[in-house]
């Protein structure tokens, strides 16, 4: 996740203008949304700030800040990650329901053809005795044997 300009502000305890200083320069790359705020790299951020320490400060504070940055950093790729994690459940849980509302039809589609087939076996019945006694021979036909 890119970072705007006040949240990289923040991280790289600096204040807005000397990073967009930095951005106008060239110092950090950076791009602009469709909406014209920066979006910088958290990445680019780092290197940034590894490459321009405090003035006057010492190189303990600046491993202080460094630590900082980079638990910033870490914090932020942990937020993106459970936020991923919460649209996979929730995507988990819609496909779940589809497929709860799919069984349970496929289910009273089988109870449907299992009725109507037993419907249809109660229907059909032996009709071989029906097509002799249906034929019905005339005096001369039994007489002759036709």
């Amino acid at each position: 996740m890119k970072l705007t300009l006040g949240q990289a502000a923040k991280t790289a305890k600096r204040s807005k203008g000397t990073l967009s200083k930095a951005l106008t320069s060239g110092g950090i790359s950076a791009e602009k949304d469709d909406k014209g705020r920066w979006q910088i790299d958290p990445s680019e951020l780092s290197r940034w700030i590894s490459a321009n320490p405090f003035p006057n400060g010492s190189e303990n504070q600046d491993e202080t800040l460094l630590e900082a940055h980079e638990n910033s950093v870490l914090s932020i790729e942990v937020k993106m990650l459970r936020e991923q994690i919460n649209a996979m459940k929730f995507e988990r849980d819609r496909e779940r329901g589809q497929l709860v509302d799919q069984i349970e039809d496929l289910r009273t589609r089988l109870d449907g053809a299992e009725a109507e087939r037993a419907r249809l076996n109660a229907v059909l019945t032996d009709q071989r005795h029906i097509s002799t006694a249906s034929v019905r021979r005339g005096f001369w036909g039994r007489i002759l044997g036709k």
